[in-house]
């Protein structure tokens, strides 16, 4: 195996039961695995990881990486919202040399305490809209930022977390970008992008309840972009779906429909 970054994530990966996960997922976490303290704490692992099976005379060189790796779920209480744990793992690939033989090593495990994140959906959805500004700021220390959120406690976050979340989501929708994350993400897009059409319904303000509007082809497409994804990509999942849509629908299940199909593409 080699030292590269890819092949580090495809070891960290596979420690974590996350083996189909992209490595690409890795980059918005970047942040949670450059303290020198995070570094430190993993090089004194690695050194008593090897000396106590090797013993203390035991040499070693090779390369090492560490590699985050979030965890996802979905709760709905006490408003709609992700969660985030990321591990840091320690890769270590290379040779350790003892007074009688040489021995290829890898070794692979978690090192310090996880970074617990939790995201919103109307903080996602500000996210994708550029319209952070419509939340508070409660402070500011270093890097991270504490945001005021309705109905929630404070959400604290890094900031490079928050910007390269908005790169993201100015070239894939949030679909995609949790299709990346492997099985975990799969499974929740569907609460995910039914709470993001929630909340877009409500926007329309419609005189019906929220789920129950009537559709039309410009509802469904700006409810899509709402979701991130880019207008011809909308229409060209409303035209796929569109023999099988019929106006007795609602627009919520007009939107699992065209949301199903979109899924299935990737299988």
């Amino acid at each position: 195996m080699g030292t590269s970054f890819e092949s580090a994530c495809e070891l960290a990966f596979e420690e974590a039961g996350v083996g189909d996960m992209s490595f690409e997922v890795t980059e918005l976490f970047a942040w949670s695995v450059g303290a020198d303290e995070l570094w430190e704490q993993a090089q004194k692992s690695l050194r008593s990881a090897l000396r106590e099976r090797y013993g203390r005379q035991c040499s070693w060189q090779g390369k090492f990486r560490l590699v985050p790796v979030p965890e996802l779920r979905f709760d709905t209480a006490p408003v709609p919202q992700l969660g985030i744990q990321v591990k840091a793992h320690m890769v270590w690939v290379g040779e350790v040399e003892t007074n009688d033989n040489r021995y290829p090593v890898t070794l692979v495990g978690t090192v310090g305490k996880p970074e617990a994140l939790v995201l919103p959906v109307v903080f996602l959805q500000a996210i994708l809209n550029d319209d952070l500004g419509r939340f508070r700021i409660l402070g500011r220390s270093g890097s991270y930022t504490t945001w005021e959120i309705p109905g929630a406690k404070p959400a604290r976050f890094c900031e490079d977390f928050t910007d390269e979340l908005s790169r993201i989501f100015k070239r894939k929708s949030v679909a995609t970008w949790l299709e990346q994350f492997g099985g975990q993400g799969s499974r929740i897009v569907p609460l995910v992008v039914g709470s993001l059409l929630g909340l877009t319904s409500m926007s329309l303000a419609r005189p019906v309840p929220a789920g129950q509007q009537v559709w039309d082809k410009e509802t469904i497409i700006i409810a899509l972009e709402g979701m991130a994804y880019q207008r011809v990509e909308a229409e060209k999942m409303f035209l796929s779906a569109a023999p099988r849509l019929r106006a007795e629908q609602t627009l919520e299940e007009v939107i699992r429909i065209i949301l199903q199909d979109k899924g299935k593409e990737g299988q």
